[in-house]
């Protein structure tokens, strides 16, 4: 029997259903603050990608050259591809733009849990702020996200910000901050061992190893008591006594640490405006993988661990210039299917995978299928999903039907009741049945 392919998943209606009802309640969430939605394509050039997304996503791509001869590949992620449409209509475009879109996107990697090779995504962006009020509100609607889906309470923020790592390093004398970064957000899937070896090959002393897995493993409340202690951390990497300002500022990454700390504060107190803090925490380990990340970046995780982040993103202000010559600030995060499943399923709040109808329209005569028809178009004007018999089974076969597609109701039109005028209205939740004069159901005759 033929299957999809490794990493590809097929939908049944009754597992669509259920799944439609999970991202009916992400983009419902997403909408109550004011993001319109909007669509890309799904091949793009894959230069986009080997510019802007890193290398690591590039071996990742279902890429190939097509028949013009151009290397193009299935869109890995969407932060590129939205950005392109952003510079596109730089000069027209009223700021800040607040953009989602729930697409497929593909990546060529090991299948595991959680991570697949075809999948679907929820990206969130915003657009033209520059500023820690957006992203206090990008953080609060990934929060509002899990609210809707019910897990709030399952799930934990981790939150930092890449400048004050990127900083931190260069306080250290790490001068391939770059490489540095890419194996700290790889430090757990490569092992601590491995991970000390990578992180002294690029130019970290032995005597500061412990001091930097000290901070990496640094992990508290989302507090500004806990950012304060991340700032005294910082000052004391000084090579110097002095606390001037002035002989501060000449150290090599400690400035801009500081001022990444402050940004922290900072964001702590928007994000007690929307009364989200206690979801949220400090992690300096967080730095983000992809290379277009500038400042705050975040990651979603269930608090048992038990999975893979539910979401993450950040700020990445310099990605779009790169396509014009208009600097246009951004910070966002995607979400992806399989990852929001295993929580959903695992905390019992996975969605009945069941068909789902309001009315099946039964008939004990094939003279009375144009009265079927009329019902049925009459109940679809009302916006109701309504069935009728399409094989000319018996009312038994007819009835069987409609309890396996989910029916709540069934109108039969049988002989006795049109000889009445009448139609029998049967609820399958509960049994009772009533009849209903035609002229009623039907009021235009």
């Amino acid at each position: 029997m033929l299957q999809p392919l490794r990493g590809f998943r097929d939908f049944y209606p009754e597992t669509m259903a259920a799944r439609r009802k999970m991202f009916d309640r992400m983009i419902g969430a997403v909408r109550k603050f004011g993001f319109r939605e909007i669509d890309t394509p799904s091949v793009e050039g894959l230069e986009l990608f080997k510019l802007k997304s890193g290398p690591d996503i590039v071996e990742e791509t279902f890429s190939f050259v097509d028949k013009g001869g151009r290397e193009v590949t299935l869109i890995p992620e969407l932060t590129p591809s939205v950005a392109r449409m952003i510079s596109a209509r730089r000069k027209v475009l009223t700021f800040p733009q607040k953009w989602y879109s729930l697409g497929k996107m593909w990546r060529y990697e090991e299948p595991q849990s959680g991570r697949l090779r075809e999948f679907y995504q929820l990206n969130v962006d915003i657009f033209g702020a520059d500023n820690i009020e957006s992203d206090a509100e990008i953080i609060a609607v990934g929060i509002e996200i899990m609210k809707a889906l019910g897990i709030e309470n399952e799930i934990m923020i981790k939150i930092s910000h890449r400048q004050l790592m990127q900083g931190i390093l260069e306080c250290m004398g790490v001068q391939n901050v770059e490489e540095a970064m890419h194996i700290i957000d790889r430090k757990d899937k490569i092992g601590a061992e491995e991970f000390k070896r990578q992180i002294l090959a690029v130019g970290i002393r032995e005597e500061l190893l412990d001091k930097l897995m000290e901070l990496l493993s640094f992990r508290k409340e989302f507090t500004k008591e806990a950012i304060a202690e991340i700032k005294g951390a910082v000052e004391n990497m000084l090579p110097f006594s002095s606390k001037r300002r002035d002989v501060q500022e000449m150290t090599p990454g400690f400035s801009a640490a500081l001022h990444a700390a402050e940004k922290l504060e900072k964001l702590s107190s928007y994000l007690k405006l929307y009364e989200v803090e206690n979801y949220c925490a400090l992690d300096l380990g967080l730095v983000r993988g992809l290379s277009y990340y500038t400042g705050i970046v975040f990651e979603c995780f269930d608090k048992q661990g038990a999975f893979r982040a539910i979401f993450g993103g950040g700020r990445y202000d310099n990605l779009i210039e790169l396509f014009g010559d208009m600097k246009i600030p951004a910070v966002g995060f995607a979400i992806g299917d399989a990852v929001v499943e295993q929580v959903l399923r695992k905390s019992g709040k996975w969605y009945p995978e069941k068909l789902e109808t309001d009315f099946f329209v039964a008939f004990t005569n094939q003279d009375f299928y144009p009265l079927a028809v009329r019902i049925a178009k009459m109940l679809r004007n009302q916006g109701f999903s309504v069935e009728i018999d399409l094989l000319k089974r018996n009312l038994e076969k007819q009835f069987k039907y409609a309890d396996r597609v989910g029916a709540r109701r069934v109108i039969i039109i049988g002989d006795e009741e049109l000889k009445e005028g009448k139609v029998r209205i049967k609820n399958m939740e509960t049994g009772e049945q009533e009849t209903m004069d035609l002229k009623n159901l039907l009021p235009e005759g």
